[in-house]
């Protein structure tokens, strides 16, 4: 009988010791944060463009960060709303909208890229089509991403409106095509008069469409870039996070090496009061 209680008191020394190896040593995953990815791309995609900044972030904060990327845009919503992810990384739009019904959510970081951390959203044509201006754009066939596409629905409604454009009933809402990719296809090959898609996404369709064939009709207002932000299921490792963004300043050669393959430059600071412009603008389009 004393040499089980010894046995046992040994095997619980041996166990304590090892969390304790866990929880102390650098590089050691003590539990796993889950970064939820907005999917504007395809999951393959993202997966290969932010795994660099999840091995960064698991060295940085002693937790393994895994990448979860979702269908949809809803999927991604339903994601961050029950708390199957402690972090989301998603288009300024969508987290104004997931604030507004969760107040738990802080913004860490703020994305920035070659044109700084604002980006803007444009509207494409073939160079064919004749249209020339935004209000040639009356009574045509026009296609977007998603309902909840910053740069892809959004911000081009507001930029018809402003140039005199019913958004309601001057010109037809083709399906969202889901992708901006999809969008220039539809565009390149005549299934719609004009689309909107981020910016610095048409040049991604390169291999895709022939350029030469496009033309941008119209740039919409800059707006704040993406948030990367906690859910707030995991106070202690958002601060982890929000420490280790913040420490790969733009343009820095360590921020080239870990978010470069994302086409993001670094991270700036950012505060929930930045994105009040666009919820004004987002309810001026109905969708906030």
């Amino acid at each position: 009988m004393k040499r089980k209680r010894i046995g046992a008191f040994a095997g619980k020394v041996v166990l304590a010791v090892t969390l304790l190896f866990v929880l102390l040593v650098p590089g050691i995953a003590a539990a796993e944060i889950k970064l939820g990815l907005l999917p504007r791309l395809s999951a393959a995609e993202l997966t290969e463009m932010f795994t660099p900044l999840a091995n960064y972030l698991s060295q940085e904060t002693g937790e393994k960060v895994t990448l979860v990327v979702p269908k949809d845009f809803d999927a991604f919503k339903a994601l961050v709303t029950s708390n199957q992810v402690d972090l989301g990384f998603s288009n300024p739009l969508v987290y104004v909208q997931l604030k507004k019904t969760d107040a738990k959510l802080d913004p860490l970081g703020l994305a920035s890229e070659k044109a700084g951390t604002k980006f803007r959203g444009i509207i494409i044509a073939r160079k064919d089509s004749g249209i020339e201006k935004v209000q040639d754009l009356k009574g045509k066939k026009l296609i977007f991403v998603e309902k909840d596409s910053a740069a892809g629905h959004v911000f081009q409604m507001l930029t018809l409106s402003k140039a005199g454009l019913d958004v309601t009933k001057d010109f037809t809402k083709l399906p969202f095509a889901k992708k901006h990719d999809n969008v220039a296809m539809a565009v390149f090959h005549k299934a719609a008069d004009a689309g909107g898609i981020r910016e610095d996404d048409l040049e991604k369709m390169k291999d895709k469409v022939d350029l030469s064939q496009i033309k941008v009709v119209a740039y919409t207002d800059y707006y704040p870039n993406w948030p990367l932000f906690s859910t707030g299921k995991n106070k202690a490792a958002a601060d982890k996070v929000k420490a280790a963004l913040l420490k790969l300043k733009p343009n820095s050669a360590e921020a080239r090496k870990i978010v470069g393959p994302a086409k993001i430059t670094g991270f700036a600071p950012i505060a929930d009061k930045e994105y009040d412009m666009l919820r004004q603008a987002a309810k001026l389009a109905g969708e906030l």
